[in-house]
């Protein structure tokens, strides 16, 4: 039986892995503590983007007691706005000649090369992932991978992939730049139970995980083990030398004596190169070395870990960290940075909202669901499903007793229908206020624009209020800008790191034609080189109606120009219609004015040809300029005339306008007058007679006193007559008895 071969637990573990996993675990530890307060905040914006904001003992406790915790999807609209904007404009990765033996045909190339990348890796997917988490969180990332081909291939193919949970990556905290392109370092976690990672990791030094759970209870947890990848740039010293190379040699009989007058060849540019890639000793005759300078070259590695052991190490082949951020709104509290979602100050006006609706729902469950009260035996049991039938439909008369049993002679009162009206209509205002504090915190206007006030349904109108509703929310779409253009930065290093051989390459075109391309050949005249240093920038697509609706005005405007062959090109370029213009312009440009094909270039003959062509061009386009000139300067002599006519009509106008005003100024100040005149008087006739009845009301209370006084004077007088009288009497005549009215005792005379 052969010998089994050394584990890695078998094998001495060197210094230089253990230094290494004392840093990693060093910046690791670092990483999370700077990471922690960020995280946490994260994970309450997304407890409310999940649609949760209530605090968990506040929801048990309502539950408890049987009371409503609602939750009304408040946030989600003003989301998807901005989110969704992101999708219907999307953006392209371009590439510029920099130096370095670029050219316009690498540039070319390596920006449909990058549109063939983005469209394997469904790039908008792993693009708006990144976006949307820094929405909702604060932060989101995406990553650079490359992979072979196919199984049967050992060329390297490069792709895009999304980190769908940013929790799982962990940057350099002291990188400042929103897309992480100054970070040393980065961790992307994995996890996998004990018995995954001893099957995919068989050599793996980790094997006593209860005692390592002790050691390392960051990395090894009781039924877990984390997995990292580690990425860290380090730096190398080498020497830059800018070389400048011989001259080549004059073609035998070429000289300017043989009368053919052709200059010599310019010498060759200098070219920069690291001191450690050529051998010095090994230089043609007549090169020199100009300048050179030290240069701290990066290098990137990743190393797979669990914390104790290194697992995997795997050299990069670009200079950046393969993965970028986009991150939120970054703010500097006191020292310490906050990246704040757009979901972050949106929290507390939406609890208030979703507040607000529970106790509109709390006060309508309070409604009396036994709408008659009634004394017990007031209604018969027919009276009662008359009742019951009247609470669902229309009912003429109910019926009820008006006494009961046991108070037979006390007549009671009608049932009535017990009022309720929950006070909806202030919770609603309160809640509406909520929701004005969700606008305002999201960046999103409540207010209308002019357009809107108008009702103005054009499509440049729309296209204006849109834009207005998504201006507070333009930096999440800087950073996101800046995360693509890092991505661009990252393939630009990669390209020619990685397709370093001939082949043939899979590109796309602008208007989303596959093709392939043969590069880094040169027995091939149409193939391209990958070498070169290339600008990288990041353009902004229109959206696809707004696309349609300027292709369609531009080149009806184009097609209608007298001068189309010559201005096409250059038009279309500043319009930036998109491909659809570009074969427009293909079509207009006449033959002798079109670029050469790459790898062709144009003779003197065809050059010369051109030039003659291009100066008759001239003569017809000055010609026409002067005929214009002409016309425009009759149009405006006519325009002169038909001005100061204008100009003398308006000002009759304007004094007969003026007249007219001053006239009804002076009659509407004189009715003014007449009707303060008119109202003055009508006050003081009301005022008379006001004066005049309480007058003849005075008179009317003054002769009836008068009549009473009379009266009883009179009553008076009579009194004192009949008085006199009897005392003038010498015998009062005193009536004798009536026998028939008895005496007051009862008894006889």
């Amino acid at each position: 039986m052969a010998p089994r071969p050394p584990r890695a637990a078998d094998r001495p573990r060197d210094d230089a892995d253990e230094t290494l996993l004392a840093e990693i675990r060093d910046r690791f530890e670092y990483a999370t503590n700077e990471w922690a307060d960020i995280r946490a905040e994260a994970a309450i914006d997304m407890r409310y983007v999940a649609g949760d904001p209530w605090d968990p003992e506040e929801r048990r406790a309502r539950k408890a007691a049987g009371r409503p915790c609602l939750t009304q999807d408040e946030l989600g609209q003003y989301f998807n706005q901005v989110i969704n904007g992101v999708r219907a404009v999307p953006r392209a990765i371009q590439f510029s000649a920099k130096g370095g033996g670029a050219s316009e045909a690498t540039a070319k190339f390596y920006t449909n090369h990058t549109r063939e990348i983005e469209y394997r890796s469904h790039a908008q997917v792993v693009y708006t992932t990144a976006f949307q988490d820094a929405i909702h969180r604060g932060y989101g990332f995406c990553r650079v991978t490359t992979a072979y081909e196919s199984d049967t291939s050992f060329n390297l193919q490069i792709a895009l992939a999304p980190l769908v949970n940013p929790d799982l990556v962990l940057p350099d905290p002291d990188a400042q730049r929103p897309d992480s392109s100054d970070m040393r370092y980065c961790f992307v976690i994995e996890s996998r139970s004990h018995e995954e990672f001893t099957r995919e990791f068989p050599d793996a030094q980790l094997t006593d995980f209860a005692s390592l759970q002790v050691e390392f209870p960051q990395w090894v947890k009781e039924h877990r083990v984390l997995i990292a990848e580690y990425w860290t740039i380090t730096t190398t010293r080498r020497r830059l030398l800018l070389i400048q190379a011989p001259p080549p040699p004059a073609p035998v009989g070429m000289g300017t004596g043989m009368g053919l007058g052709q200059p010599p060849a310019p010498p060759p540019k200098p070219v920069a190169v690291f001191e450690d890639e050529v051998d010095l000793a090994t230089m043609p005759p007549g090169a020199s070395i100009i300048t050179e300078r030290t240069v701290d070259y990066p290098s990137v590695c990743q190393y797979l870990t669990n914390g104790v052991e290194i697992l995997k190490k795997t050299e990069w082949p670009g200079k950046y960290i393969p993965i970028a951020s986009c991150y939120g709104m970054v703010l500097y509290v006191e020292g310490k940075r906050q990246i704040v979602s757009m979901t972050r100050l949106a929290r507390d006006p939406y609890m208030l909202f979703c507040y607000y609706r529970t106790c509109e729902a709390e006060l309508v469950g309070m409604t009396p669901k036994t709408p008659y009260m009634a004394y017990d035996g007031q209604f018969s049991p027919d009276q009662m499903t008359e009742v019951q039938k009247s609470l669902h439909e229309p009912v003429a008369v109910l019926f009820a007793k008006p006494t009961v049993e046991g108070l037979p002679q006390q007549l009671l009162p009608l049932p009535q229908r017990q009022p309720y009206a929950p006070e909806i209509a202030a919770l609603e205002i309160g809640a509406e206020s909520a929701r004005r504090g969700i606008q305002a915190a999201m960046g999103s206007s409540p207010l209308p624009t002019s357009a809107q006030r108008r009702n103005e349904k054009s499509g440049i109108a729309l296209q204006q209020i849109e834009d207005t509703s998504q201006r507070g929310s333009y930096h999440f779409n800087d950073h996101y800008d800046d995360m693509i253009r890092q991505v661009g930065v990252i393939l630009e290093d990669l390209i020619a790191q990685v397709i370093d051989t001939a082949r043939e390459v899979g590109v796309r075109e602008p208007n989303g034609t596959a093709t392939v391309q043969r590069v880094n050949d040169p027995t091939d005249p149409r193939a391209v080189s990958t070498q070169g240093e290339h600008d990288v920038t990041v353009s902004t697509g229109a959206a696809y109606e707004s696309e349609r609706a300027a292709e369609s005005a531009f080149a009806d405007t184009l097609m209608a120009s007298p001068f189309a062959p010559l201005v096409a090109d250059l038009a279309i370029k500043l319009k930036g219609g998109g491909p659809t213009l570009d074969a427009i312009a293909e079509r207009l440009t006449p033959p002798q004015f079109a670029k050469p094909t790459d790898g062709q270039a144009a003779s003197p003959q065809q050059l010369q040809t051109q030039l003659q062509q291009l100066q008759g061009q001239l003569q017809q386009v000055q010609q026409a300029a002067q005929q214009m000139g002409q016309a425009l300067q009759t149009k405006q002599a006519e325009i002169a005339s038909d001005e100061r006519v204008t100009a003398a009509k308006l000002a009759s106008q304007e004094k007969i306008t003026a007249a007219e005003l001053a006239s009804k100024e002076r009659i509407a100040a004189a009715d003014r007058e007449t009707k303060i005149t008119v109202a003055e008087l009508g006050a003081k006739v009301d005022r008379l007679a006001l004066f005049l009845e309480e007058r003849a009301r005075i008179g009317t209370q003054i002769a009836d006193q008068q009549h009473e006084l009379g009266m009883t004077l009179v009553d008076h007088a009579h009194a004192r007559e009949v008085t006199d009288r009897q005392a003038a009497a010498p015998n009062p005549v005193v009536p004798p008895p009536n026998p028939a009215v008895a005496p007051p005792n009862g008894g006889g005379a």
